[in-house]
């Protein structure tokens, strides 16, 4: 037997309401655009603060922040541990060439070139030597690790090759980027080794292996760090910014604007000509699409999240221009960002159907 059909199922047409999409206001779009790029944001915003009031700042007040951001450095690199997925490390092992490639390429081919290049802008007066020093010093950095993977993933590239060689580039980079810092950069940088080595140990390596061992012996700990992973990376994002603010706060070497313009677009120029010699050389060894896509990423990229207070580890103290160190690779990182979001969605055409994903960018 057929039910009454209800008052509501009875209304006429015109009665029902229709929710239209309402198009974002203003305030929407800029606050949209603020929650993507909220680290370059508060980065830009940070550094005009600093250097607004650098001249009004005490010694004191330049101790206190220092002190401050050495545990901001140790608490960094605790998260990074108690993050970093070296269990990945066993995997992947099968394209021992290509992880061998990407590394050689990530960590000694584009150093090397890119510091040439830098020395030679040195010599035509091009770039000042703080600045040339910079970007140096960011080609010496290792890959990202989420932007590498969310990216290698978003253009259907193979993800297990990303996590293998983001985790051993960070872990290499702690090493390697050091080693590369006194062996081109010790004549003209200042950078006392013993003390390198001192600074290292405790800023770096110790809070990484000691989150290395709370990831596998407190997997409670573990387990927490990876369900409250937003707002824990979230707050490594304010971390790496209060140590920007501070390194700028004691920035005592002025630059000029047309000196920071000529050095972004040497960095921009820097990067593209690096993916397409790595785009070359990964065609040229015959790796297929989805290892030639995570090379493209893998060879190219430079950590902020990890560089920023590696740099900080290496110079603070040495009486370098901090600042200016940390420029060309705050230029770098949104860089590599555009361009590999430029860059996902014509890759996964290429690629091919079967690759299809998605994922959030971050640091």
């Amino acid at each position: 037997m057929c039910k009454p059909p209800t008052p509501d199922a009875m209304a006429a047409p015109e009665e029902v309401e229709v929710k239209e999409d309402t198009p974002p206001t203003r305030c929407d779009k800029a606050k949209s655009f603020y929650l993507q790029n909220s680290f370059m944001v508060n980065v830009i915003i940070v550094i005009g603060i600093a250097r607004a009031h650098a001249s009004l700042t005490t010694k004191s007040y330049e101790d206190v922040l220092s002190i401050l951001a050495i545990v901001a450095v140790i608490w960094i690199f605790l998260f990074t541990g108690l993050g970093l997925r070296t269990r990945e490390l066993v995997k992947a092992l099968k394209n021992y060439k290509f992880n061998a490639f990407v590394q050689l390429f990530n960590l000694g081919l584009l150093p090397v070139a890119i510091w040439a290049v830098s020395r030679v802008l040195i010599d035509i007066k091009v770039l000042s030597t703080p600045l040339a020093n910079g970007v140096a010093v960011c080609a010496f950095l290792p890959m990202t690790v989420n932007m590498v993977i969310v990216l290698t993933k978003s253009s259907g590239g193979d993800e297990a090759a990303a996590v293998f060689n983001s985790a051993c580039g960070n872990l290499l980079g702690v090493f390697v980027t050091p080693a590369w810092v006194q062996a081109l950069l010790g004549s003209t940088s200042s950078v006392s080794f013993a003390a390198t080595v001192i600074k290292l140990s405790y800023r770096v390596l110790a809070p990484l292996f000691v989150g290395q061992l709370t990831q596998y012996w407190l997997p409670s700990v573990a387990k927490w760090a990876k369900k409250h992973k937003p707002s824990l990376k979230k707050l490594q994002e304010h971390l790496l910014t209060f140590i920007v603010y501070v390194t700028f706060v004691k920035l005592d070497v002025g630059v000029g604007a047309v000196d920071v313009i000529i050095m972004i677009i040497v960095q921009c120029f820097l990067l593209v000509a690096s993916m397409g010699v790595a785009w070359v050389m990964l065609g040229l060894l015959h790796f297929d699409k989805k290892l030639r896509v995570m090379g493209l990423y893998g060879c190219t990229h430079k950590t902020v999240a990890m560089g920023v207070p590696l740099i900080t580890a290496i110079y603070e103290g040495a009486g370098q221009p901090l600042g200016l160190y940390l420029l060309p690779l705050l230029v770098w990182h949104p860089s590599q960002l555009v361009i590999g979001s430029f860059l996902a969605p014509r890759l996964l055409r290429w690629v091919g159907p079967s690759s299809e994903s998605s994922g959030e960018l971050s640091v």
